[in-house]
C-alpha cells in the first residue's frame, strides 16, 4: 500500500513539474522598443505636468480620452523578441493612462504589439505605475509594472518604461522589459511536489534482504 501511495506521489509530483515546465518565461532580459503618439492632458496644460495620458494615432493626432491609440512602430528586440520588427504606423495599440500617479493601476491588455513580421501578438497588462517623473516642463518619463504575455510563454513580470519631450502633443518611445521570473504559482506546485516525495522517502521502511544457503 505505501509503495503505491508513493507511486502516486512520485506520479503527480512528475505531472506538476512538467506543467511547470510546459511553459516557460521569456528569456532573460527580452526587451522591445516601440513607439507612437500622445496628448498630455491636465495639470496646468505642459507635458511635464500633465495628469493623464491619451494616446492617440498619427502625429497631431485628434484628441480622443478613453480610445485606444495606434503604436507607430516597433523593434530592437532582444532576447524571446530578437528580430520582431514593425513600420508603417499600423503595429498595434495601446490604452490611455487615465491617472498618471505612482500607485496601483490595472489596465488589461495596456498594449499589444501585433503586425510586422511578428505573427503572433505580445500583450502587456498592467498592474501599477511604479514611478513618474516630471523634472521638466516638457519632459515626461513613467515606468509601469506589469506582466508580459506571447504565446507560449508564461505570462512574465516586466516593466514598461516610457519617455517623451516636447509639447503636450507629441511622439513618444517607450520599452518593455522581461524580468524573466518564474511564475510563483509554478515554484509553489514544483516545491510541493519535491516536499511530498521527500516526505515519502523518509517514511519509507527500509527492506532487509536475507539469504539461506542449504
Amino acid at each position: 500500500m505505501k509503495q503505491f501511495v508513493f507511486g502516486c506521489l512520485l506520479a503527480g509530483s512528475a505531472a506538476m513539474m512538467a506543467s511547470a515546465a510546459t511553459a516557460a518565461p521569456l528569456a532573460a532580459g527580452s526587451s522591445i522598443d516601440f513607439g507612437g503618439y500622445i496628448q498630455g492632458s491636465g495639470g496646468d496644460g505642459t507635458l511635464g505636468n500633465a495628469t493623464f495620458i491619451d494616446f492617440v494615432s498619427g502625429t497631431g493626432g485628434t484628441a480622443s480620452p478613453g480610445a485606444a491609440g495606434t503604436i507607430a512602430n516597433y523593434g530592437s528586440g532582444t532576447g524571446t523578441f530578437a528580430g520582431f520588427s514593425c513600420m508603417g504606423g499600423a503595429c498595434g495599440t495601446i490604452s490611455d493612462i487615465p491617472v498618471l500617479a505612482v500607485g496601483a493601476l490595472n489596465i488589461a491588455n495596456f498594449f499589444t504589439l501585433s503586425g510586422g513580421n511578428n505573427a503572433l501578438p505580445i500583450a502587456f497588462d498592467l498592474t501599477a505605475i511604479s514611478g513618474v517623473n516630471r523634472s521638466d516642463a516638457q519632459f515626461l518619463t513613467f515606468r509601469a509594472l506589469g506582466n508580459i504575455r506571447y504565446d507560449g510563454f508564461e505570462a512574465t513580470p516586466a516593466s514598461f518604461l516610457f519617455s517623451a519631450q516636447g509639447n503636450v502633443a507629441t511622439s513618444f518611445s517607450a520599452t518593455a522589459l522581461a524580468a524573466a521570473v518564474p511564475e510563483p504559482a509554478s515554484w509553489a506546485m514544483m516545491l510541493v511536489g519535491v516536499g511530498m516525495m521527500g516526505f515519502a522517502l523518509r517514511r519509507r521502511p527500509s527492506m532487509t534482504t536475507k539469504a539461506r544457503f542449504a
